[in-house]
């Protein structure tokens, strides 16, 4: 079973216990809102092409749910490390890859100096984008059966 299979089937089962433990930023996120994440971002990733996807994003509940939905597009999420130098790193994978789309995070780039980056896609700009049809389309297809969300 594939990572993204078994995270559906456990969102359906756990319901609302926790799935993220965020101490970064001070919250927990339950398995059913980690699905409906999930689902939102997985749609807006689609819209990226296909193939590999990168992902510079800190360990937190946002990195996982950023791979949750990369792989739920049908991509395949490339980390790229941003302590080693983000900009040369980024621009690296694009190349070695073959992907122009950086799943990425403002707060970040702000923090480790890093310019933008032709591709990036910010977290921030992501989720203040939701429209209400995203959100009900979301909640409505995660009350489907799991075997027809995997």
């Amino acid at each position: 079973m594939l990572l993204h299979h078994r995270f559906v089937h456990s969102a359906k089962k756990q319901g609302n216990k926790p799935a993220f433990i965020d101490r970064s930023a001070g919250k927990t996120v339950s398995w059913s809102r980690a699905l409906l994440a999930s689902l939102i971002l997985a749609k807006k990733f689609r819209g990226y092409g296909d193939g590999f996807i990168g992902i510079m994003v800190p360990t937190s509940a946002g990195c996982g749910l950023a791979i949750l939905g990369a792989l739920m597009s049908g991509r395949t999420p490339v980390m790229i490390n941003y302590s080693t130098g983000a900009e040369a790193n980024a621009k690296f994978a694009q190349r070695k890859c073959g992907f122009r789309t950086i799943i990425t995070s403002k707060k970040l780039l702000e923090k480790i100096n890093c310019p933008h980056i032709k591709g990036m896609v910010y977290l921030e700009d992501v989720m203040d984008n939701l429209t209400s049809w995203d959100k009900m389309r979301a909640a409505l297809i995660s009350k489907l059966p799991a075997g027809l969300l995997t």
